[in-house]
């Protein structure tokens, strides 16, 4: 695809120099322009040395890149070379970044786009946003109205990579529970990733959470991987909900 500007073709010598000033224009549009970050959530990005000025936001190029100053705690706003702040919106464009969307020395493209915020303009900016990258997998172990016996108890076959975060349980009553989890890749489960870290447990207790793992063997889980949940033991509790806190890859 050929730049605005074939200078093959042109056959007067006194065409203007300003033709070269139309193909670097359009070379420059191709692109990412870095930036400096200043600012928490109203992001003020000042373009690196020798890279065109920005002067207006037409849709969809330039784009800048920048490394986050601070993270953001609130609604977040991009102003670009002083031109004018406009909001900056989450990778599918549809809600605007806001608190921990923007996360300090990280690196985003932000774009802009008319179209954005009932055409007052905007950027998308390529962050799936606070919490977006975790799932929770339950788990439910069911003693069909009796109290759950020891043992393997089923698994699940993860779609995706991802590492374990935390657990949480809840059972139908009071009781306790100690559930290790197995894990194999396109294979049976059979070695534990608990080890001797803190399983997920319930003691004399309806719900609990981990609220971080320690000890464990391992917490990442790849594509393919399938995960089992092994009773090890068990007093009066029927039913329970076993969920992993996964943030994916």
């Amino acid at each position: 695809m050929p730049l605005p500007i074939i200078f093959g073709a042109i056959t007067t010598a006194t065409d203007p120099l300003s033709l070269l000033d139309t193909n670097y224009n359009a070379v420059a549009a191709l692109g990412s322009i870095p930036c400096t970050a200043t600012g928490q959530n109203t992001i003020a990005l000042a373009p690196g040395m020798n890279t065109p000025t920005i002067s207006s936001y037409p849709d969809l190029a330039p784009s800048f890149v920048f490394a986050a100053a601070q993270t953001s705690n609130g609604a977040v706003t991009i102003n670009v070379n002083g031109v004018g702040a406009r909001n900056a919106y989450k990778w599918n464009g549809a809600q605007q970044c806001s608190s921990g969307d923007i996360i300090a020395g990280f690196v985003y493209l932000a774009t802009p786009l008319q179209a954005l915020n009932s055409g007052a303009g905007g950027f998308v900016v390529d962050t799936i946003g606070v919490r977006n990258s975790e799932a929770a997998i339950e788990f439910v172990i069911d003693g069909g109205g009796v109290a759950i016996t020891t043992g393997n108890k089923g698994a699940f076959n993860l779609p995706f990579d991802a590492t374990i975060q935390s657990w949480r349980v809840l059972a139908d009553q009071s009781g306790s529970i100690v559930v290790d989890i197995l894990r194999a890749n396109n294979a049976v489960p059979v070695t534990s990733i608990v080890g001797g870290g803190n399983a997920p447990t319930l003691s004399a207790a309806q719900i609990a959470n981990s609220g971080a793992l320690v000890g464990w063997t391992s917490t990442v889980l790849a594509f393919n991987d399938w995960v089992a949940f092994n009773v090890t033991s068990v007093a009066t509790i029927t039913r329970v909900t076993v969920a992993l806190i996964l943030v994916r890859l």
